[in-house]
């Protein structure tokens, strides 16, 4: 991400992604800290979405993973 808009785009992805329950994108680190249901989405799925706006997604690792349910 390099720009605001960016960061605009993959929040707009966040919101549409159906499971997420809050999220907190960062342009300084590039990356986004995202809270799920874990009843309702996976953390693949996430980043699966997140792809979609045209940024490289990956998952960090299930220990700093925060689930809500």
């Amino acid at each position: 991400m390099t720009c605001g808009g960016c960061v605009a785009a993959v929040k707009v992805q966040l919101k549409k992604t159906e499971g997420v329950t809050a999220y907190e994108v960062s342009l300084e680190k590039g990356e986004a800290e995202v809270s799920y249901d874990p009843a309702k989405t996976a953390p693949a799925k996430i980043a699966e979405s997140v792809s979609k706006t045209g940024f490289q997604a990956s998952v960090k690792g299930e220990a700093g993973a925060k689930k809500e349910s």
